[in-house]
């Protein structure tokens, strides 16, 4: 058996076994203010999203948007460079991109990179 036999044989072993994880119930922590209650936490959903030529043209464009930025480090031109080149891709996601996910791309890209935010849109916005 070869060692990638090896290596997907048992992501499938796992996957078949579909272990439950206990989550802890509701805490009530005691505070010098009052008591404190905890919810049960919960997981999102964790389905990779749908991608299709549309959606990937987006994510190539998101990337290179942040390949635009690490130019950016490049002392003297790196500055000048890297404006022309997040404002040329920037400008194709806003003509590739439906407005709902323009809107949810815009919330997510102010506190990730552009990838990272494209991604967390199409996680959020399904088809």
């Amino acid at each position: 058996m070869g060692h990638g036999e090896e290596v997907f044989g048992g992501i499938s072993k796992l996957s078949e076994e579909k272990k439950e994880f206990e989550m802890p119930e509701e805490i009530e922590v005691p505070t010098p203010f009052g008591t404190v209650h905890l919810t049960r936490p919960t997981l999102p959903p964790l389905e990779p999203p749908e991608v299709d030529e549309r959606r990937t043209k987006a994510m190539m464009h998101a990337l290179a948007s942040d390949i635009g930025t690490i130019i950016g480090w490049v002392p003297v031109i790196g500055d000048i460079i890297s404006d022309v080149v997040e404002d040329l891709h920037s400008s194709e996601l806003r003509k590739i991109l439906t407005p709902a996910e323009m809107n949810e791309y815009v919330r997510q890209d102010k506190v990730a990179p552009s990838t990272v935010a494209l991604l967390r849109t199409f996680m959020k916005i399904r088809k």
